[in-house]
């Protein structure tokens, strides 16, 4: 017997047990972030964003689901230099708004 076909078995154990593995976490995770282009987010979350922090310079977005919700969480800048990050329902109610250091 080669070593080829003495590590194929223990291959083929270690790749099931990292598929079921990855499989079962994501049963479990109900918090996944997505990083979304700008242009996939709501024009009424854009709104609501830009009239809480009139000219913040949205640079990046992200999509997560929470306990069957969609919250988007943005960040941006305002002229001052000052970045934000704004976590917003899909419905357009702002969570929290956080200055960046």
């Amino acid at each position: 017997m080669n070593i080829a076909d003495r590590l194929i078995p223990g291959l083929k154990i270690s790749i099931m047990v990292i598929l079921a593995t990855s499989t079962l976490s994501g049963c479990f995770d109900n918090n996944d972030e997505i990083e979304i282009p700008l242009a996939d987010v709501p024009a009424n979350i854009i709104t609501t964003v830009q009239n809480s922090l009139p000219g913040i310079v949205l640079s990046e977005a992200e999509k997560q689901v929470e306990n069957n919700s969609v919250i988007y969480e943005l960040e941006g800048k305002l002229i001052n230099g000052k970045e934000y990050e704004i976590e917003i329902t899909d419905s357009g109610t702002i969570i929290k708004i956080e200055l960046d250091d």
